[in-house]
């Protein structure tokens, strides 16, 4: 039996018991086909219900005496004669339609009750005897062109009558003083539209979308989630507590697919559940009428986008089962499981309810905050906001980055002795260095962890870094000269020293055969002109964002007022140095271990390319960070790839400071577009092959054991923008 078959029969196996157990069928099915209708059901009858009590009450509004009283009574009786009146003639005012107003009569709804005072009056509306109070200035209201009625409406908008009575007085005096101006304009001889310059019409163009992106995004969050509670707690601590997840363990099948085979049992339950509740939710507006509710412009519901959105939710369903399985491990009972995942569901509560706040955008660190982001991005789907390319395919990539790395935390932490078999296996113990040993090369759930926390910290600091259009980049050039060694190198230093890993073996730190040094060489002073191929053919089919031209131009004007060292120091040897010490030490050590040759460098090198944050250099960016994760890889260390990034890089700082030789070889060195002569495409392209094909033959000496280290984002800002 091979290992896919192997891993399906557990994974059947273990869903068909997951779906047999009634408590999942309830928590899948049952809430969100049932509960989901009676909700909106209900909270729709009952506001319906509210608001027609309220129209048949009775409201009791105070005066200060009883002069004002007779001046109300006069003004209500008024307003009811001309609504009645309107409804005779069909034909409403202008004012009163544009403001929505309530154009029911007051005649019958309000008692008026003459107080002795303001004081007392205030004070029965805080006790809630009367539902409002309306003073006047004076107590005859006058109708005269030089007369001004000043009045005053007191109400206690934590009481809904009182909030309620006081918006109809409102709307009452609203239409009282258009009649009279109607009728003071007639009788002082003015034109209709003398005090009407403008007529504003609102339209509310508000879809079910608009609507419903409000509330799904967050709904369907923590239904993901919920989904994803029951199996990791039965599939765990349920199988500790029934005594049966020893035997299994010991069982002649390997642990991983043991693993693998649960995680999908529990991904597939998180995914289902959060289906069940999209088409709940989204069968119970259309069929329940709610669109028409709901909606002011008739559109239908957006049930692409809802696909959309779903497909969306399955790298977070994978990130929240592994983060489910790994807290759930350490857990002995089903009690205890159910205390620990409730911190986790608090912590997934906080960046979601941010995130569901009217006034957050998804820009900023927004685009890569878990679980914040996946609510942006269903929401703006849902409100029919532009969405760009690069902000899905950033909010996608982060959660898939941090659902890797909790998969490879899951996989390490039900694998261990400690937490299977023992009692007192806990999270403490998993960190206390006095019972770490040592290895040679840390694993790869520790790199991808690192690499998982570093990318929003990184993307942060970018972001904030970040020049405007009138402002030059020295700040994020300097900035990013002594931040970058700290995360790049210092960062990873410090989780290794820890974790009393093998430095050497872990970073690749050997002396290298003079060949890599050479190859290093002529790679990094020929690497640009397959860039540049690539970038034109790049520009020929997609164009040029005008934000990434104008960060260019940005950097380069800035690189032209600095000395040229310190414009070599900031973009050639801080990057070459702290990049690859990070992406081919650290994370490509880390990936090493259980990954073959080239799916470990095509890894590392898509995540050396997003870290730079600008997705129209990807190709580019990651093309690359193949060839450096090559070299590292053949020559098992990390100084050849050093010195082709420094030249590399050296030489886009020469060709933005001073162009002259660029101009020699024929070439615009602002040019993205143009193919660089056939002699030089030759030359070039030659020494870059030479530099492969003299890393071709492995260096086996000094062999890494398997396993490396913690993994980090690359350079963006000032080393990406000059990666060409």
């Amino acid at each position: 039996m091979n290992l896919a078959r192997r891993i399906g029969t557990i994974y059947r196996k273990e869903l068909i018991d997951i779906l047999r157990d009634h408590r999942t069928l309830v928590a899948m099915i049952l809430v969100p086909i049932v509960l989901y209708p009676l909700l909106m059901l209900g909270s729709v009858q009952a506001v319906s219900y509210q608001k027609e009590s309220m129209e048949k009450e009775k409201f009791l509004v105070g005066v200060v005496n009883e002069g004002q009283g007779r001046s109300l009574r006069d003004l209500i009786d008024a307003d009811g004669r001309a609504l009645d009146a309107k409804r005779n003639r069909a034909d409403g005012g202008p004012t009163e339609e544009a403001e929505g107003r309530i154009d029911e009569p007051l005649t019958e709804a309000v008692t008026v009750l003459a107080m002795p005072s303001r004081e007392v009056l205030q004070q029965r509306i805080r006790d809630r005897v009367l539902h409002a109070g309306v003073v006047f200035a004076a107590d005859a209201v006058v109708d005269a062109l030089n007369a001004r009625n000043d009045v005053e409406i007191l109400c206690d908008k934590e009481e809904v009558r009182s909030a309620y009575i006081a918006d109809r007085l409102e709307g009452m005096f609203a239409r009282i003083a258009y009649r009279w101006v109607e009728a003071r304009k007639q009788r002082a001889g003015l034109p209709a539209a003398f005090d009407e310059p403008f007529t504003v019409k609102y339209n509310d163009l508000a879809a079910p979308s608009s609507i419903l992106g409000q509330i799904l995004p967050l709904i369907l969050i923590l239904m993901t989630i919920t989904g994803a509670i029951y199996p990791a707690i039965d599939l765990t601590a349920g199988e500790r507590e029934r005594g049966t997840l020893e035997s299994l363990m010991v069982c002649p099948v390997p642990v991983i697919e043991l693993i693998v085979g649960k995680f999908l049992v529990v991904t597939t339950v998180a995914i289902m559940g959060a289906m069940l509740n999209l088409a709940s939710v989204s069968a119970t507006v259309y069929f329940g009428g709610f669109d028409k509710v709901i909606s002011t412009s008739g559109d239908s519901l957006p049930v692409g986008k809802m696909l959309f959105i779903l497909l969306c939710l399955i790298p977070f369903a994978v990130l929240m089962s592994a983060i489910m399985i790994a807290v759930c491990s350490y857990a002995r009972t089903f009690k205890e499981a159910q205390n620990y995942v409730t911190p986790v569901i608090l912590a997934v509560l906080i960046p979601g309810g941010i995130a569901a706040l009217p006034a957050t955008r998804m820009e900023g660190v927004m685009l890569v905050m878990p679980v914040g982001n996946m609510v942006l991005l269903a929401r703006d789907l849902l409100l029919g906001a532009a969405v760009p390319l690069w902000h899905v395919v950033l909010v996608l990539f982060s959660t898939t980055l941090y659902a890797v790395a909790a998969v490879a935390i899951a996989t390490k932490v039900f694998g261990q002795e400690s937490v299977v078999f023992a009692d007192a296996g806990s999270l403490q113990a998993a960190f206390k260095r006095s019972l770490i040993k040592p290895a040679a090369a840390p694993s790869v759930s520790m790199s991808l962890l690192f690499v998982a926390l570093l990318f929003p910290l990184w993307f942060f600091i970018q972001s904030a870094l970040s020049p405007l259009p009138q402002e030059d980049a020295r700040r994020l050039l300097m900035s990013t000269g002594w931040l970058m060694p700290v995360c790049f190198i210092v960062l990873p230093l410090a989780v290794l020293t820890y974790w009393k890993v093998d430095l050497v073996n872990a970073l690749s730190l050997r002396r290298p055969r003079l060949r890599y040094v050479l190859a290093g060489v002529l790679i990094g002073c020929s690497a640009w002109v397959p860039t540049q191929e690539l970038m034109v053919l790049q520009h020929a089919l997609l164009g040029a964002p005008q934000s990434v031209v104008q960060s260019a131009e940005i950097l380069v004007r800035t690189l032209r007022a600095l000395p040229l060292p310190l414009a070599l120091l900031f973009i050639a040897v801080v990057p070459a140095v702290s990049e690859e010490w990070l992406f081919r030490g650290f994370l490509l050590g880390g990936l090493r271990a259980s990954m073959g040759r080239w799916p470990a460098i095509l890894a590392s090198a898509a995540v050396f390319a997003v870290f730079h944050f600008v997705l129209f250099r990807f190709a580019v960016t990651g093309t690359l960070g193949v060839v450096l994760a090559y070299v590292c890889w053949q020559s098992r260390s990390l100084v050849p790839g050093m010195v082709a990034h420094f030249l590399h890089n050296g030489l886009g700082t020469l060709s933005a400071v001073d162009d002259r030789w660029y101009r020699a070889l024929g070439i615009t060195a602002d040019s993205e577009a143009t193919h660089l002569p056939v002699e030089v495409l030759l030359f070039g392209g030659a020494l870059f092959v030479a530099g492969l094909a003299l890393c071709a033959r492995a260096d086996e000496t000094g062999e890494v054991p398997s396993c490396p280290v913690a993994t980090a984002p690359a350079a963006t800002g000032a080393g990406a923008v000059m990666t060409r």
